[in-house]
């Protein structure tokens, strides 16, 4: 009878075979996008996936058995499927539920398309789980999957990589909740995916969701990327604007050097008549008053990189202006591997964070010292500044996962540090931060 079909061993291995076919690609879909931040190796990850396929195999079992628990192992297994995710990437939990959740309205979608094209095949073909089943499934997946795969990797991934801080994540991931909570309301009020998919308006109206889902989810990753092009062009512009100043400052220094040139004849005629007349006390003092007109030696020149070199000058005459005394040290080499963007955002957010920590100072001597040295290919950077004020500790060592250093501003990661953070990961770096005795400590150590 039925019940004896359910125990067969051939009838265990189709469900086996199909269970194999359904899950792996959705895992796939799941891992790929974050395969960069993975906590263990990819084989160690990949490790966990026998866990999971046990869990759905026996979810499965019990479902085709008609078993009142089985809807209790579908839920178990979806928990463990979101708890295995939060054990093996280092990724904040709303991008990975925006990510399974997604690949989980896929997942619905697809067995309701792979159950209404079997439920219209002759009797001798139809079953859930038959061979013929699995050959619809890989069908479904054909036609499907690309489009899926590419908007993980095209879309998903590069935003979660670049906007992962992004507040907007936190409440992004109820879009596919949405429309995963009425996938599975409609399949469950209408006894199941197989009796769901043997109506076709059910089917059109699943088709007609999916589409939606897709689509409002594609729109809303489409609208962050413009988000984040937005605040990337505004930082250009910040630094194309500090670059400008550094120009402006060139042009003044080299109009006053040539107003210099013409003055010299006129003094040094001075001077020969002081000399003369052997008025030596009257020279001493001609040439003092003389050199409190000459414009300040300020040092122009601190590496080949125009962009970085432009902006260590700004702050540099920004912290003179705030009597700050500041030094740097930098052999910055112009083969570093680094993009010259890259390097103005990372040296940049150092710079301004040292800038507003003196400043909160008030009174008080304050200072910045900046080093920068090429160790064999690795460059390392090192940022100190005066800090008295206590920081908030809630981000503090970009090496072990989702830490850095708070904005003073408030208890929320400090844009800043967010970027320079990236700016080290995408170099296989690390950043460190600590403040100490008065004195504010960061390093960056970047493997181009």
């Amino acid at each position: 009878g039925k019940e004896q079909q359910m125990m067969e061993p051939l009838y265990m291995l189709r469900i086996f075979i199909y269970v194999f076919l359904d899950l792996i690609p959705c895992l796939v879909l799941v891992l790929a996008p974050h395969r960069e931040h993975f906590r263990f190796s990819v084989y160690k990850t990949y490790g966990f996936i026998p866990i999971l396929f046990t869990m759905v195999y026996i979810s499965r079992i019990l479902t085709a058995e008609g078993a009142d628990i089985a809807k209790l192992f579908t839920v178990l297994w979806m928990g463990l499927y979101l708890v295995l995710l939060l054990a093996c990437i280092k990724e904040p939990v709303c991008i990975l539920l925006f990510t399974l959740l997604t690949v989980l309205n896929y997942g619905s979608f697809k067995a309701v398309m792979v159950n209404w094209i079997v439920s219209r095949l002759p009797v001798h073909f139809a079953g859930r789980y038959s061979l013929f089943s699995s050959l619809v499934l890989l069908f479904v997946y054909a036609v499907t999957y690309p489009f899926m795969y590419d908007m993980m990797e095209r879309k998903v991934r590069p935003l979660a990589e670049q906007t992962r801080e992004n507040r907007y994540w936190h409440f992004l991931w109820l879009v596919p909740a949405t429309f995963c909570l009425s996938y599975y309301f409609n399949l469950y009020r209408n006894g199941g995916t197989v009796v769901f998919s043997s109506v076709g308006s059910n089917v059109l109206f699943a088709l007609i969701l999916n589409f939606g889902a897709l689509f409002v989810s594609f729109l809303i990753l489409q609208l962050l990327k413009e988000c984040n092009d937005k605040l990337l062009l505004e930082q250009e512009n910040h630094y194309l604007a500090m670059q400008s100043v550094q120009y402006e400052s060139l042009q003044c220094r080299i109009e006053e050097a040539r107003q210099a040139r013409h003055d010299l004849r006129q003094h040094l005629s001075v001077i020969q008549t002081f000399l003369q007349k052997e008025d030596y006390e009257s020279l001493s003092a001609y040439i003092h008053e003389y050199s409190l007109t000459l414009p300040l030696d300020a040092s122009i020149t601190y590496c080949g990189d125009y962009a970085l070199n432009a902006l260590i000058v700004y702050y540099e005459s920004m912290a003179k202006e705030r009597r700050i005394r500041f030094s740097a040290d930098v052999d910055y080499p112009s083969d570093s591997g680094i993009l010259s963007s890259d390097g103005v955002i990372l040296f940049g957010n150092l710079l301004e964070n040292a800038m507003e920590a003196c400043s909160r100072e008030g009174e008080g001597e304050s200072f910045i010292t900046l080093r920068v040295r090429r160790v064999h290919r690795m460059i390392v950077v090192t940022m100190d500044n005066t800090c008295t004020v206590a920081q908030p500790y809630y981000y503090c060592d970009s090496h072990s996962g989702r830490e850095g250093m708070a904005s003073a501003k408030g208890r929320r990661a400090g844009i800043g540090t967010v970027s320079i953070r990236k700016i080290a990961e995408k170099y296989h770096g690390t950043v460190k931060m600590k403040q100490e005795n008065g004195v504010f400590y960061s390093s960056v150590l970047l493997n181009p």
